[in-house]
């Protein structure tokens, strides 16, 4: 029998404990103020124009400026000078037929002791004799707008660390052990 080399491996243990690191971070909020100042605004209103023409009504009430009033009095004159006219034709036709009952003078002429009308020299009178025009005016509206006022202010943050660790113990060494055989010399 051929002697043989014994060979005894021995592996290394390893132990190993660990905790985990942590980190703590905050952050604060940041700080804005916002100060928005009015904006400039101006505001013009005109009057409105207001144009009141009552000539129509001063017509219908006095008859109005006497140019006006000697106008339609000579307009309307031929009218009442006709109607005149044919009343005398009519009172003449019944003198001239005073042989027949009721045509006396005294009947012709009796009624007419009342004066004619005479010419109408005013303007008719209507609820629309005032005319009234109203131009109003837009308002003038001026706006400067003012920038608002932004500050704002902000915070690090903080981080705060604990760091974990890692502890590496070596158990047990490797190692190669090597054991001869026993040679029996006497052989």
């Amino acid at each position: 029998m051929i002697p043989q080399i014994q060979i005894t491996t021995q592996p290394s243990l390893l132990e190993m404990e660990s905790s985990r690191a942590q980190i703590l971070i905050k952050q604060p909020r940041g700080e804005m103020e916002i100060e928005s100042p009015r904006a400039d605004m101006r505001i013009v209103q005109p009057r409105p124009e207001m144009e009141i023409d009552q000539h129509e009504a001063w017509r219908a009430y006095n008859g109005g400026t006497a140019l006006e009033m000697n106008r339609q009095i000579y307009s309307e004159l031929p009218q009442l000078f006709l109607e005149g006219l044919a009343k005398r034709v009519e009172q003449g036709n019944q003198l001239a037929a005073i042989h027949l009952p009721g045509n006396t003078i005294a009947e012709i002429y009796g009624g007419d002791w009342q004066r004619n009308p005479f010419v109408e020299y005013r303007a008719p009178a209507s609820y629309d004799n005032v005319n009234i025009h109203v131009e109003p005016h837009r308002p003038e509206i001026n706006v400067t707008p003012m920038k608002p006022d932004i500050r704002g202010q902000q915070h690090n943050p903080e981080i705060d660390v604990q760091h974990g660790y890692l502890n590496i113990v070596v158990k047990q060494y490797a190692s190669i052990q090597f054991t001869q055989p026993n040679i029996d010399v006497q052989m």
